[in-house]
This record gives C-alpha cells, sequence and structure tokens, in this order.
C-alpha cells in the first residue's frame, strides 16, 4: 500500500521528467545520432579493429557534450560494452568510470549495477578473480535495490563460478541455489539448464557422483524446453560420461560419449568439441583394459587439437598418451608425452594440468620421482594459500558491500517517511475524490457484470440448442440411414424376388418391360445402400476422393507435429469399388499409427504408402522416430485396437521397431469387391 501511495505521489514529477528528456533529446538529435552511428559502426565486421577504435573515441568525445545526464549514461553505458567487446582496454576503463561516477551521482541503481558487471567481464577475460568477483558483487546488491531478479541471479552465478574455479565447492552450491530460486521465478529454462550442470560439475570436483548424474539429468530435463539448444545437449551428455568415468561405470561412460558424438556433424561444425569426445571415449576404453586402436584414436584427436591450436586439449591427450605407452612399458614415450605436457601447461600457467601433470610425471619417470612430487607439492600447497586468501577476500567484500546496502535501505525508508508526511494532507484529499469517483464506477462495472452474465446465459443456452440440434440431426441421419436399409430396401428386395419368379407370359415386348423394371428395382436397391452407408457413415460422405481424404488426414497431423511426410496412393486403385469397411479401417489404423507418431516417436519424417498387390491392398507406414523394443513394450490400447480392425477387414499387421531406429507398420487385405456388392 505504501508502495502504491508513493507512485501516486511521483508520477507527477515523473511525467515531468520525461517531458524533460524528451526535450532534450529534440534538442540534442544531430548529436545522438551522430553517436549512435559510431557505436553501430565498430558493431560491422566489415571496419577493421583501428576504424572501431576510432568510430567509439568520436562516439565518447561527441556523449561527453550531451545535456541530459539520462541519455549520455545511456551511451556510455553502450559504447563501455563495445571497448571491451573489441579489447579496447584503455577506452573502456575511462567510459565505464565515467558511467559509474554520473550514475553514482544520480542514484541511478540500475545503472551503478550495470557498471560493476561491465567490470566484472573485463576482469574475469584478464582472469583476476578477486576483482572480478568484488564487481559482480557490487552488481549483485544493486540489482537487487531495483528487484530486477533476473541480473541478480546472473550475478549469482558468475561469483558461483568464479568461487568454483577457486575450489570453494560449499560456497559456490549455495550461490547456484540462489541463482535458481530467481531464475524459477523469471521461468528462464535456458539459465536454469546452465545452473544444473554448473552444480552437477561441482559435485563431479566433491566426488559426489550419484548426485553430479542427477543435477546433470536435471539440466538435460530444461534443455528440453529452449528453442537454440547450441551444444548443450552434447555438453552435457559428455559430463555424464565423464561422471561414469569416475565411478569406473565405463559401459555407461562410453554409451553417453558416443550420444554426444551422433548428435550431429560436430567433425566439421564443432572440430574442438568433436576432438574431445574422440579422445575421451579412447581414454575410457584404455581404462577400461582395452588396448585396440586406442593410440590411434588419441592420435586422431591430438592432430584436430594441434592443428586447432587447442593447447589445453593437447595437453589432455599427452597426458593420455603418456598414460598408454607407460601401461605398454614403453618408458621412453611414455616420460616423452609427460614431459611435453607439462611444458605446455606451464606455458598456460595452467596450474590444474600442471599438477596433473606432475603426478603422472612421477609415476613414469621413475629416476625423478621424487623431484616431481616435491615440485606437485609445492605448486598445490601455494595454490591452497592463495585460494585461501581469495576466499577470505570474498568474505570480506560480502559483509562490507551487505553493511553498505543496509544502510542504504535505511536512508530509502526514511526518505519515504518524509515524502509521505509532506504529502499527506494531498492524500486523504485524493483519497476521498478517489472513493467517489471509484463508487461511481463500481455501480458502473456491477451493471455491465450482469449484462455480460445475461450474455453469457444467453450463448449457454444456444450452444446447448446446437448441440442437441446437431445431436438431433445425426440420430435422425442414423434412423433414415435404418429405416432404408432395414425397411425400404427390404420391402424392394423382396418385391424385385417376388417379380424375378413370376411367370409372365405375352409377347417379346412385354417380357422385356418386365425384365427391365426389375433390373430397375436392383439399380435402386444400390443407389438407397450407398445412400444408407453415406448417411452412416460421415468420412464416407464427403465427396472427395478417398486418397484426398487420407492425404488431408496426413497434411492436418503433419502440421499439428511438424514433421515431413511422403504420401503415395497407387492410382490403380478404384476408391469407388473398394468396400466402405476396408476404407473406413484403413483410415482409423492410419489415423491410429499417426497419433502415436505424434504421441511417442518424436519423428521428423513420416513415409505413407498405400499400393495394390494381386488383388490386395497394402498400407505402409514407416516413420524415424524413437522406435521400441517390442519384445519388451506391452501393447498398448492404439495396437490393440489396429489388430481388432486389421481383423474386421481379413487382413494381416506387421509391426517393425528397434530402439533410435523407427517403426514401421504394415497392413494387406484383400480387396473384397463382390462382398460389397451383394451386401445388404
Amino acid at each position: 500500500m505504501i508502495k502504491f501511495l508513493v507512485l501516486v505521489l511521483l508520477l507527477p514529477i515523473l511525467f515531468s521528467c520525461e517531458q524533460s528528456l524528451n526535450t532534450l533529446k529534440s534538442k540534442e538529435t544531430p548529436e545522438v545520432d551522430s553517436i549512435a552511428s559510431w557505436i553501430a559502426q565498430s558493431k560491422q565486421p566489415k571496419f577493421n579493429l583501428a576504424q572501431k577504435k576510432v568510430a567509439l573515441e568520436d562516439a565518447y568525445i561527441t556523449a561527453q557534450n550531451i545535456a541530459s545526464d539520462s541519455i549520455k549514461n545511456n551511451f556510455l553505458a553502450e559504447i563501455a560494452i563495445e571497448a571491451e567487446v573489441i579489447d579496447f582496454d584503455s577506452l573502456f576503463i575511462k567510459v565505464n568510470k565515467a558511467s559509474l561516477v554520473l550514475a553514482t551521482k544520480r542514484d541511478d541503481f540500475y545503472k551503478i549495477g550495470d557498471s560493476h558487471w561491465n567490470y566484472g567481464n573485463y576482469y574475469t577475460d584478464l582472469e583476476v578473480v578477486d576483482s572480478a568477483y568484488y564487481h559482480y558483487h557490487k552488481a549483485y546488491e544493486n540489482f537487487k535495490l531495483v528487484k530486477h531478479d533476473y541480473y541478480a541471479a546472473k550475478m549469482l552465478y558468475n561469483m558461483a563460478f568464479i568461487q568454483g574455479r577457486l575450489k570453494d565447492y560449499t560456497g559456490s552450491e549455495v550461490l547456484i541455489f540462489g541463482a535458481i530460486s530467481k531464475f524459477e521465478k523469471e521461468k528462464r529454462p535456458e539459465r536454469l539448464y546452465e545452473c544444473y550442470n554448473y552444480l552437477g560439475l561441482i559435485y563431479i570436483e566433491i566426488e559426489e557422483f550419484d548426485r553430479a548424474i542427477f543435477y546433470h539429468n536435471k539440466a538435460l530435463d530444461y534443455l528440453t524446453k529452449i528453442k537454440d539448444k547450441k551444444n548443450y545437449k552434447e555438453g552435457s551428455l559428455s559430463n555424464i560420461g565423464l561422471t561414469y568415468q569416475k565411478l569406473n561405470n565405463y559401459e555407461k561412460a562410453i554409451e553417453n560419449f558416443k550420444k554426444a558424438l551422433n548428435i550431429r556433424d560436430l567433425k566439421n561444425q564443432d572440430p574442438i568439441f568433436y576432438a574431445r569426445l574422440i579422445d575421451n571415449i579412447a581414454y575410457t576404453k584404455f581404462l577400461r583394459g582395452d588396448t585396440l586402436n586406442i593410440a590411434e584414436d588419441l592420435y586422431k584427436s591430438l592432430k584436430i587439437r594441434d592443428s586447432l591450436n587447442n593447447i589445453s586439449g593437447v595437453v589432455i591427450c599427452k597426458r593420455h598418451l603418456s598414460e598408454f605407452y607407460a601401461v605398454k612399458k614403453d618408458t621412453i614415450l611414455a616420460v616423452k608425452y609427460a614431459n611435453e605436457a607439462f611444458e605446455l601447461a606451464d606455458q598456460l600457467d595452467n596450474n590444474r594440468d600442471k599438477l596433473e601433470t606432475l603426478l603422472l610425471l612421477s609415476k613414469v619417470d621413475r629416476q625423478k620421482s621424487n623431484k616431481y612430487l616435491n615440485e606437485y607439492v609445492r605448486i598445490s600447497d601455494s595454490l591452497q594459500v592463495e585460494d585461501r586468501k581469495i576466499r577470505n577476500k570474498f568474505t570480506r567484500i560480502r559483509f562490507e558491500t551487505d553493511e553498505y546496502i543496509e544502510e542504504t535501505e535505511k536512508l530509502s525508508q526514511q526518505n519515504i517517511l518524509i515524502l509521505l508526511g509532506g504529502f499527506i494532507t494531498i492524500l486523504f484529499i485524493s483519497f476521498a475524490y478517489f472513493l467517489r469517483v471509484q463508487g461511481a464506477k463500481n455501480k458502473e462495472l456491477l451493471f455491465e457484470k450482469e449484462q455480460q452474465k445475461n450474455n453469457q446465459e444467453i450463448l449457454s443456452l444456444m450452444i446447448k440448442q446446437q448441440t442437441k440440434l446437431e445431436e438431433g440431426r445425426l440420430k435422425e441421419r442414423h434412423r433414415i440411414s435404418e429405416d432404408l436399409h432395414d425397411g425400404v430396401l427390404g420391402k424392394i428386395f423382396g418385391t424385385r424376388l417376388g417379380l424375378g419368379f413370376l411367370n409372365i407370359n405375352g409377347d417379346k415386348e412385354t417380357i422385356e418391360k418386365h425384365k427391365y423394371y426389375v433390373d430397375e428395382l436392383q439399380i435402386i436397391e444400390k443407389e438407397i445402400r450407398t445412400i444408407s452407408h453415406e448417411l452412416k457413415n460421415e468420412i464416407l460422405s464427403s465427396k472427395d476422393d478417398f486418397s484426398k481424404i487420407i492425404k488431408d488426414l496426413i497434411e492436418k497431423r503433419s502440421n499439428l507435429e511438424s514433421f515431413k511426410y511422403q504420401y503415395y496412393c497407387d492410382e490403380a486403385i478404384y476408391w469407388d469399388n473398394i468396400n466402405d469397411d476396408i476404407k473406413i479401417n484403413l483410415y482409423r489404423i492410419l489415423q491410429e499409427a499417426l497419433q502415436n507418431i505424434i504421441k511417442y516417436a518424436d519423428a521428423s519424417y513420416v513415409e505413407i504408402k498405400i499400393s495394390l498387390n494381386n488383388n490386395n491392398i497394402e498400407l505402409l507406414v514407416k516413420d524415424n522416430g524413437k522406435g521400441f523394443n517390442i519384445k519388451e513394450k506391452r501393447k498398448g490400447i492404439g495396437l490393440k485396437n489396429m489388430q481388432s480392425r486389421v481383423e474386421k477387414i481379413e487382413g494381416t499387421l506387421k509391426i517393425d521397431s528397434l530402439k533410435n531406429e523407427g517403426t514401421t507398420i504394415f497392413v494387406t487385405c484383400p480387396i473384397q469387391t463382390e462382398k460389397n456388392e451383394h451386401k445388404i
């Protein structure tokens, strides 16, 4: 209620500010257009780096002359982002600092948070993790003040990522769960995928592998709600594979690596990730005890990574080759590859790879084992001390910032109380006026509500009446069909039979007329039978050709599920001569098959073929969906209905399916045209 009252009081002020902003903007249109043009130029691929830097410099110089602080700060923030993107560090520091000063001067907490976010990204790129963490935390607290939960959650994720890198897994876990609660409120499946995927990585590091698999699978659940999946699924499957590798469940590990490998053409689309999966599969087979083709696959991965200058990947390949040759008792190659891996890790200053390579060297190079172990202990101890210092710094940052935020919130509350006290009289007058106007509006709304209720009742009665009319129409169709078929048709048939048995004597013309009228009665019987069947069956009452009816059904189902299809119907089939029971049951069987494809198969392509073969009609429905194991899968009601319909038309049903290889349904039945002619 207090927030509502404050908003009511501030509306005239906000409106006035908006008007002045528009006025300033109209005065500065040439400058604004120029700045926007320079910023756009810095984003164009056709301009080289030097031209982009000049454009951003010009934009910054011109932006300083804008009178409106709000417009100026918007441009400064955008210039800072683009400067950071193209690694124009000197300009980024200058512009982002100006933006932060201006935002602080205006108590624009959103822009303050935005500036600290820019600093966080900048220091993350430089791998100055304590400074990055500080600015992400400052951004988080300012986004909290303006209640921007989405950005606040992103800052929590960034801080969690940094703490995870420094092996503060407990602190990282707490921050990730905080981010998850906010992303869930904002309904952001892509961010929730990232959070749960990172949780899975945390639990791999602390060797809680079952929980790691649980969270990776939960991440995959959220992935189904994302349109642009990028390479997320392959990454998650690879992480799950690595977890099973840690559990010594090598079969499951290889299964998940291969799933990731087969999702798309990674060899051409993402060769670095392709090389990683090749290495993972080969190394897992090696751990399982296999030696066949292991070296070839490891060299294949090494060649790809080396050609793409993926140095960290090259380090891993050489470590794995060293382990392989150590098992093969080829100490020279084992030591060679381990030393090369260590030198590259040292060049990258990658402490994790350095430590793992030192351990490997202590095992493969027995002569220098103590030297490598001592170096391992030295680096490990120094890293632990450094990580502890940074974690303590993180704690201090959070504590100091929380105190600042608490004081800011107290000042904000005091300002609100002062503002309320100054305008309390106006509020009472406004409230009294509001009550009077609201009373009149309430009466009007009540009348409208009654009118709407009456209209709804009338509409409901019309719908019920229409439903009853439709039911009556269908019942009448059935009644007429039955009367024609059982009554009129039976009488005509009896009359025709009676006339046929009469021994007519007379001249030739009289006998021919008699025969003509008997034949006419038989034709009338057929017409009445056709009308009766059409009245009773809505599928066959359509004036369209049966093949077109089938095509319309397929097209509607494909639009529903967005799968592609190919439909073929043999032109040699003359549907007017085919038994109606066959057409109806074939239609229903196809309808059931398409329904199963939509519900279960997740298919992208379906082939439907109707052909004539030796006086038999054959229906083929084939999809490229998930498939199922026929022996294990219990037959559902859909398959039972298909079997029942096939039996009604004296046909046969065959279903072939394998997991991940699609399903094929094949129906064949005799044409039975003669039965249709004599059926009454």
